[in-house]
């Protein structure tokens, strides 16, 4: 059937890990979050930029910070 062999070696295993996981490259300058893309670092960090501009549901009214959001609230209601 199957082989089951036991690591006895935990370096093998946190290299592995390590490999696995993806690296979180790009840091917010404003608060330091850190994002494994440029764009969606890029995204974050309009909100730091601009937080008077805001983009409201003409239905119900409710504000939001990012106008994906409000796009993805429109599919919802």
């Amino acid at each position: 059937m199957f082989a089951v062999m036991r690591i006895d070696n935990d370096d093998r295993r946190a290299d592995f890990r390590r490999k696995m996981r993806p690296k979180c490259e790009f840091v917010c300058k404003y608060c330091q979050r850190r994002f494994t893309k440029p764009y969606n670092l890029m995204i974050h960090e309009r909100t730091h930029k601009s937080p008077e501009v805001t983009f409201s549901c003409e239905v119900c009214g409710k504000y939001f910070k990012r106008q994906d959001n409000l796009r993805s609230h429109r599919l919802i209601r």
